[in-house]
């Protein structure tokens, strides 16, 4: 009798390149998703700063506007990634389930 290896998976190929895309796919959107609104918050930053400069608003930190735009970025970033995650997940467990 030939020894197992007692981790062994009995996941196939095919979920687990299921898996491992949607944990990629996951990763990317947060990064993207957090990355877009970064930006429009220093779009919005450079906005209110113009309008102060030309006298038409009051002055700005970069804190009074960055602080709140990368909380919210992280936030939207962090909520997009775990639909991407729980929707590949679902996938790979509904496969698995039909292989079994």
């Amino acid at each position: 009798m030939k020894a197992q290896p007692y981790n062994r998976s009995n996941m196939s190929k095919g979920i687990r390149a299921t898996m491992l895309l949607t944990i990629t796919a996951a990763v990317m959107v947060f990064a993207y998703v957090q990355d877009r609104a970064t930006a429009s918050g220093a779009r919005r930053y450079v906005t209110l700063q113009r309008r102060a400069m030309s006298g038409q608003g009051p002055e700005v930190t970069i804190d009074q506007v960055m602080r709140p735009s990368v909380e919210r970025s992280v936030r939207q970033g962090l909520m997009w990634g775990a639909v991407v995650l729980v929707a590949g997940l679902g996938v790979a467990v509904v496969g698995g389930r039909r292989q079994a």
